[in-house]
């Protein structure tokens, strides 16, 4: 199974593993599947009032020791590994990465770094090593509890095998509501998990995931995927890329989310988006913050109107 289209089992409920002051580590999301172990980190550095010479001067004074770290590699930022069952360092490459160098000129925060790494299956629990040792970070073994291995068994499913979501039609007359009202930005990595990932609409040849949901303070960060592939992928991304009203918010090729209040449905826009696409398939992730609703329920709107799937209503349980 490609490990994108695998629904796995929550592995671990996020929060901050590290919190030294040249340096904090948080887990975004982490997921156990038959097909691998996936985590995703924010690394977070504070603001830093030095020039560039001072810097380097300070690099080269406070280069932390390597012990698991061969004497030289090819790093610059955050290094992420495990432990074998012999105790030797097993490093890992990010399958994905983005960074930020924040705004320090604003006083409005300093560089931060998000990495996703896909390791090997892992079971029961496991020892990480997290290493910078530019900025001085010692290398650092965190060892954490994981889903065994029946469990990860049990609940490994492609998203195109997987049940289909308990979802009823909208009402005709349904208000959709201006855009929900931006909240203040939120560093999702310091909540913690309120949803497994799950199916929340699908068709024959489209699907819409929830990836992500957590709970950091009086709102919800969500991470939702929208895939389609064979012909209606290949419809939607030649639809997506070839008008530049795609990079519009509101006008994203992906799925359509809005959230149920008392009054009607808001829908909301992503502050995060990336899309690709080829000739037979189109994938959507798009990330959202907003305030969480009362209750322990989420309950939204999905559609996807590219990839012929009509607005329907789903619940999602809030742990």
């Amino acid at each position: 199974m490609d490990p994108a289209d695998v629904l796995g089992v929550l592995a671990h409920p996020g929060g901050v593993l590290v919190d030294r002051p040249e340096l904090t580590v948080g887990v975004l999301q982490a997921t156990s599947s038959t097909v691998g172990f996936e985590i995703e980190l924010v690394a977070r550095r504070p603001l830093d009032p030095r020039t560039a010479v001072q810097r380097q001067a300070d690099i080269r004074a406070g280069v932390a020791t390597r012990r698991l770290l061969p004497a030289y590699d090819e790093g610059l930022d955050l290094r992420f590994g495990w432990l074998d069952a012999a105790g030797g360092a097993r490093w890992s490459y990010p399958s994905r990465s983005n960074s930020d160098s924040g705004a320090p000129v604003r006083g409005e925060g300093g560089p931060s770094l998000r990495a996703q790494h896909l390791l090997p299956p892992l079971f029961d629990a496991a020892s990480f090593i997290l290493a910078w040792p530019e900025i001085g970070f010692p290398e650092t073994v965190v060892r954490l509890a994981l889903p065994d291995r029946a469990t990860v068994d049990r609940n490994t499913v492609s998203i195109w095998d997987a049940p289909p979501p308990a979802v009823v039609p909208v009402d005709a007359g349904i208000a959709y509501l201006n855009d929900a009202v931006p909240v203040a930005p939120v560093e999702p990595e310091t909540g913690r998990a309120a949803a497994s990932p799950r199916l929340l609409h699908r068709g024959e040849h489209a699907a819409v995931v929830l990836t992500r949901l957590t709970a950091v303070g009086p709102f919800l960060s969500m991470e939702v995927r929208s895939v389609a592939r064979g012909d209606v992928g290949a419809r939607v991304a030649e639809s997506a890329f070839a008008s530049p009203e795609s990079t519009v918010p509101e006008l994203w090729p992906g799925a359509s989310i809005a959230v149920l209040d008392g009054a009607g449905a808001r829908r909301l826009r992503p502050d995060e988006a990336a899309a690709t696409g080829r000739a037979d398939a189109f994938e959507d992730t798009s990330e959202y913050a907003f305030d969480r609703p009362d209750g322990d329920r989420l309950d939204l709107v999905v559609g996807w109107p590219a990839a012929a799937l009509p607005d329907v209503r789903v619940s999602v349980p809030i742990g």
